[in-house]
């Protein structure tokens, strides 16, 4: 089990080829398999946003998976801010809106 102080909120924003080549899909896959929760949703403006929290050290990889995501994706830049976690999911899914 995951101490309280070993946990964290992780905001990323993942910029370049990244609509429209699987990345929610493969964001929520890893998220999943890190026992993470949160979403991960397109944003108007080409970017995708990732939102979670779970264990630090769970964040972490997710955070460096970032920057691989899934083969057609082309990332050129990845900007994370760490908080504390807000317990407001249950577990990890894509915001479809």
């Amino acid at each position: 089990m995951t101490e309280p102080s070993d946990r964290a909120h992780l905001r990323a924003v993942v910029r370049g080829r990244v609509q429209g080549v699987g990345f929610r899909w493969w964001v929520l896959e890893l998220a999943r398999s890190l026992d993470l929760v949160g979403r991960v949703s397109n944003r108007r403006d080409g970017t995708v946003l990732v939102m979670a929290e779970g264990s630090r050290a769970g964040l972490e990889e997710l955070a460096d998976g970032l920057w691989v995501g899934p083969r057609h994706a082309a990332v050129t830049g990845v900007e994370v801010k760490w908080s504390t976690p807000r317990d407001r999911w249950r577990r990890f899914s894509i915001d479809h809106g």
